[in-house]
Formats: structure tokens, C-alpha cells, sequence
């Protein structure tokens, strides 16, 4: 017992150790604006909440600034890029914030998409289960400050304001009762940032992805995101490709940045000549 214990902790160091050297630093910031400025045709997915900006407890308080605005303008100008923002949110949403801009955009984790100044839709919406819905409003009424979320593609359970212990319990009885209603319905819960999402499996951001790099001929790709859905798109793209885990570090991401701040900070910086 003794001897497995020892195993069990080094292992978790040795773990540990690895997943802070994917912190950019000066070495790995240097590897990657190499290879941005040697590149000619460049791939840009940038996550919006917890990547671009911070969360609020409003959703609709999480506009861009002006200064973010200006920093995905010089994005944009430049021939050799192709932006994209990748998000959960609703379409509606990110092309009034950020529609006027030279960009594309996904929308509900590709379920729309925006290329070229117009938006194509993927998917009609979806009649949700009873079942599930009348869980999810269970949990919401014994669930003080929690709110449900009903979107085209997918049902969100919010917690931010949650007591953070309450919070816990609710998130597992959920899921519990969740799994199996879930599952005869094909449908993918989620865990994200003070989150319970349950989509369609048709639709995901790795999905979203692997349809943009096939239109096109890239030699630099950067992935920016916080949650385990960009995960999903980390694991999509190319081997070579700079896939940064803003936050928590990631087992699939190759770089690591601790917060949102410092990803703002480091995409400035990546421009800079």
C-alpha cells in the first residue's frame, strides 16, 4: 500500500511538471511568433468568453472593448491571416458585437457559421425531450441563483452565482440524472466554466474545425480556448499546429497561458514587430 501510494504521488508530480512547462514563456512565445512571421497563409480560431474576454456574471455585460476591437482589426488587416471566432454563443449575439468586422465567426459551436460576410446554418432548431427539459428546471427551482438556458442547439444550466458547495452537489445529481435521457436521445453533456451543457453531438467546435482547414492551405495555425469543448478542437487540427489552453493546463493542448488577461497580453504581443 505504502509503496503504491509513493507511485501514485510521483507520478501526479511528475504530471504536474509536464503541464507547467506549456506555460508560454520567453522560449515557447519565441517558437511560436517564429513561425507566425514565417508564415504565409495563417489560421486564427480565437475562443470569445474566458479567452477574449473575461466572464460576467451577465452574459450580455461581456461586449468587446474597444481596445479588443482593435486588436482583431489588426488581425484582420493583415492578407496573411484568416480570423475566426469560435464560441457557444448564439449567432445573433457575436454578429452584433462583432459582425461589422472583417471576420468569420461560429456560432453555437458550428452549428452557424459566418463566412465571407454571410451566415449559413446548419442545423434546423430542435424539438428538446421532456424529460430532460423538466430535469433541468428541477434543478433550476432547488437551485438558488441558478438559471436555465435554451438555445437552437443546446440546453445550458448556469451556476456562476451559486454557493459554490451547493454548486458541487447540483452539478453531479444532474448529471446522474441526466446520463441516461442523455444518451437514448444522442445528445453530449458538457462541462464548462460554471456550466452544464447538454448538445447535439452533430455540432462541435473539433467538428467546426476540420470543415475550415479543409477549405483552405494553412502553414500556421493558432487555437486559443478555455473549455473543454476547444478541447475538442485542439484534438481536430494538425499535429504542428499552436493550440494554447487558456487557464487550467491541458493534457491536449501543446502551450498553456494561466489567464485571460495574459492571452490578450499574448496576442498583442504576437503582432508586434
Amino acid at each position: 500500500m505504502g509503496c503504491g501510494f509513493y507511485r501514485r504521488v510521483g507520478w501526479s508530480k511528475e504530471k504536474n511538471d509536464i503541464l507547467k512547462q506549456k506555460i508560454i514563456g520567453n522560449s515557447q512565445f519565441n517558437t511560436i511568433k517564429t513561425a507566425y512571421d514565417k508564415a504565409k497563409h495563417r489560421l486564427i480560431l480565437l475562443d470569445y468568453d474566458g479567452t477574449l474576454v473575461p466572464f460576467y456574471r451577465n452574459p450580455l455585460q461581456a461586449k468587446p472593448t474597444k481596445a479588443l476591437r482593435e486588436l482583431l482589426g489588426k488581425y484582420t488587416t493583415d492578407t496573411k491571416n484568416k480570423v475566426v471566432i469560435t464560441s457557444g454563443r448564439e449567432f445573433g449575439i457575436l454578429d452584433k458585437w462583432l459582425g461589422d468586422l472583417p471576420l468569420d465567426m461560429a456560432a453555437e459551436h458550428g452549428a452557424f457559421y459566418k463566412e465571407k460576410g454571410v451566415w449559413h446554418e446548419k442545423v434546423k432548431e430542435v424539438e428538446w425531450d421532456k424529460d430532460i427539459v423538466n430535469i433541468l428546471e428541477h434543478t433550476v427551482k432547488k437551485t438558488p441563483k441558478s438559471r436555465l438556458e435554451i438555445k437552437k442547439t443546446a440546453l445550458v444550466w448556469h451556476y456562476r452565482d451559486v454557493d459554490p458547495w451547493l454548486a458541487d452537489l447540483r452539478v453531479n445529481q444532474l448529471i446522474n440524472a441526466l446520463m441516461t435521457p442523455c444518451a437514448l436521445a444522442n445528445l453530449q453533456i458538457m462541462r464548462g466554466n460554471k456550466i452544464v451543457k447538454i448538445k447535439q453531438s452533430d455540432f462541435s467546435k473539433g467538428a467546426e474545425a476540420m470543415r475550415i482547414i479543409e477549405g483552405g492551405n494553412y502553414d500556421f495555425i493558432l487555437a486559443v480556448g478555455d473549455d473543454t469543448t476547444d478541447e475538442e478542437m485542439f484534438m481536430a487540427l494538425p499535429e504542428d499546429a499552436a493550440t494554447v489552453k487558456v487557464g487550467k493546463a491541458s493534457n491536449v493542448a501543446h502551450y498553456n497561458i494561466p489567464t485571460q488577461q495574459e492571452t490578450v497580453a499574448f496576442l498583442k504581443k504576437l503582432i508586434v514587430e
